[in-house]
């Protein structure tokens, strides 16, 4: 009964993983590669100097946003103390791509897609949201 618990709530919040001993129905940070479905949104948030205003000359930062299907948790990793969080009911991702991956993957831009990678706490003022996820491999949703 336990497993099968487990398993709707890890199945249900639209996410799997490789990751073995985490909480039912929480990811876990870097130790291992989720997948997860959603739509890819182009953002742009104010950057340097002050990171307020684009209108009042702070510079643009463009970035992919992954807005998840189904809302997700994150548990904080416990070997990493002071690197990551808890984070419940996450939306949506920074996406971490390389300049090849925003080449190969920009038609999918606007798309339900399925995204693969390993996700990671923010820790910069680039980061523009508590959890990201840096991209192993993205294709279209089913």
């Amino acid at each position: 009964m336990k497993l099968v618990v487990s398993l709707m709530l890890l199945f249900g919040v639209g996410a799997s993983s490789t990751i073995a001993g985490m909480s039912p129905g929480c990811l876990a940070y870097e130790s291992g590669t989720v997948t997860l479905q959603g739509r890819i949104i182009r953002k742009i948030f104010a950057g340097p100097p002050n990171y307020e205003s684009t209108k009042k000359g702070d510079e643009r930062e463009t970035y992919w946003i992954l807005r998840l299907n189904k809302v997700i948790c994150v548990k904080e990793n416990e070997s990493r103390s002071g690197t990551s969080e808890t984070e419940k009911n996450v939306s949506q991702l920074q996406l971490v791509l390389d300049a090849e991956q925003y080449a190969r993957y920009k038609n999918l831009r606007g798309k339900r897609v399925e995204v693969s990678g390993k996700l990671f706490h923010s820790h910069t003022g680039h980061h523009r949201t508590n959890v990201l996820l840096e991209v192993t491999e993205m294709k279209a949703a089913q």
